[in-house]
């Protein structure tokens, strides 16, 4: 388990500001119009709350599946702070998304912010996909949101030497707090693996106290657009969109995000 997910208010002040997703999942269901959904890896709510206070104005339910405890505790507390009729259409559980399994079908599967990178055997994604598949009713659809490979970081870490450029990636603020957070990233790319293993420094700076410091590791796998279309056809799905963004584009060679839409048989 990754240090920031033991953290879960660092988690969200890293993300402060950071709502391009949020709106293309609010989006989505206003369109789709599912009756129910179901975020994987749902973390400490940051897509999956959003998407709550939606739901009884658009009639439907909402359930997180999430394997860290911290998460969940904190999507917990703020589904705590949602109104009465919101609150009772959302759900936390726990479980890992390669084999939880609900009780009924789900409309809707989305997996934002790169959470299937996590999944570094073909085996896992395999497990994955198949679940999301065995979870949707007929016609049901499964978003995989996946960050793009940086061909030229990748390129630089495979110098002989290896060299990994330290790149400060965040610098943010709490609105309330003024808490300031510093995440610094490196990069090293083992292409014989296809897996970028990064590793997350971060400072935190508090008003009249010692900067906090610390290091996440991440061990990501590494999707490319080809590869992530046969996972879903392999799995059963129909590929039904891909996008480049989140303002639903082509992909494009200076696409940020591949997010597919994977549309089960009726």
């Amino acid at each position: 388990m990754e240090a920031i997910y033991e953290r879960p208010q660092d988690y969200d002040l890293e993300h402060e500001g950071d709502d391009e997703d949020i709106r293309f999942y609010t989006e989505l269901v206003t369109r789709l119009r599912p009756r129910r959904v179901l975020e994987l890896a749902s973390g400490s709510g940051r897509v999956t709350i959003p998407l709550a206070h939606l739901a009884p104005v658009l009639d439907f339910s909402v359930v997180g599946v999430e394997i860290a405890p911290a998460m969940r505790e904190e999507a917990e507390r703020k589904r705590g702070d949602l109104e009465s009729e919101a609150a009772r259409r959302l759900s936390f559980v726990e479980g890992d998304l390669r084999t939880w399994q609900g009780d009924r079908p789900f409309d809707l599967i989305i997996a934002p912010c790169s959470s299937l990178a996590h999944l570094l055997s073909l085996d896992d994604q395999l497990m994955a996909w198949r679940r999301a598949y065995a979870n949707l009713a007929g016609g049901g659809r499964f978003v995989a949101d996946l960050t793009m490979p940086n061909l030229a970081v990748y390129a630089e870490s495979m110098q002989t030497p290896p060299r990994t450029t330290v790149e400060i990636d965040i610098d943010t603020r709490h609105p309330a707090t003024g808490v300031r957070m510093l995440r610094y990233k490196t990069t090293r790319y083992l292409p014989h693996e296809q897996r970028a293993a990064i590793r997350f420094l971060y400072d935190k700076f508090l008003e009249d106290a010692p900067a906090d410091r610390y290091v996440s590791d991440f061990d990501c796998h590494v999707y490319y657009p080809r590869e992530v279309e046969l996972l879903f056809r392999c799995t059963g799905f129909h590929v039904e969109a891909c996008y480049g963004d989140y303002n639903r584009r082509a992909l494009r060679s200076t696409s940020r995000q591949l997010i597919v839409v994977g549309r089960r048989s009726e």
